[in-house]
């Protein structure tokens, strides 16, 4: 019976893993606050002048949300109850955009970290990384929160990759190239959404006119 209890609890267990996973890396927010931030910060490697543009204005729409207002709502929150805790007088600062930014950063790594290879492949390639390569099935459950506790040196304090056999530095090797596939696939979807923002701005403003023509010959 605590047999079956015990793996009853673990497959519990992987299904909320695997849920969490799916629903971080898939969330429009998380893509969006990856992408327009890295296309922001190194625009010269993601993007050009209207990658730049579109990617400023999906940051400005995703940190507007009503999702981010809900993070911001938190962490200030948050500071204010450990500010309190402590005796710290006052009231903190309202979290900013690089504050909202950070969270999300950071969920979407961790989460990353202990997706299988096999998710990680499937959503980047989702995202829309143009991966010609699949990860060969002895590999596809590996993540990369287990290797790394493999290699971790309790001595030390420090990873050691020698640790590790063949498969799994394949298997490490393959999780920084999928991460960064699916970072590079949410930078790629910012710097694309509003590409043509300016032309459809253009365009709206002069068909508009017409529009109102329309209408004002309805009134009469």
């Amino acid at each position: 019976m605590e047999k079956r209890n015990s793996e009853e609890e673990m497959e519990k267990a992987e299904e909320a893993r695997a849920l969490i996973v799916k629903k971080t890396l898939e969330s429009k927010l998380i893509q969006s606050s990856i992408g327009s931030n890295l296309v922001k910060s190194q625009p010269y490697e993601y993007a050009g002048r209207l990658g730049l543009q579109s990617a400023e204005s999906v940051y400005e729409q995703t940190m507007l949300s009503d999702e981010a207002k809900k993070i911001r709502d938190g962490l200030y929150t948050d500071k204010l109850k450990e500010g309190k805790q402590i005796g710290v007088a006052g009231e903190p600062a309202y979290p900013s955009n690089y504050d909202v930014s950070l969270k999300l950063m950071k969920e979407a790594n961790e989460v990353m970290a202990v997706a299988k290879l096999s998710e990680l492949e499937k959503i980047a390639k989702e995202t829309g990384a143009k991966l010609s390569f699949e990860v060969p099935a002895e590999l596809k459950d590996f993540s990369q929160v287990e290797l790394i506790k493999k290699a971790y040196n309790p001595k030390t304090g420090e990873v050691d990759i020698k640790k590790l056999d063949e498969k799994e530095k394949d298997a490490l090797g393959f999780y920084q190239t999928l991460s960064e596939a699916y970072m590079r696939a949410c930078a790629l979807k910012a710097s694309q959404a509003n590409y043509f923002a300016d032309l459809n701005a253009q365009g709206k403003q002069i068909a508009d006119k017409y529009g109102k023509e329309d209408l004002d010959k309805a009134k009469y």
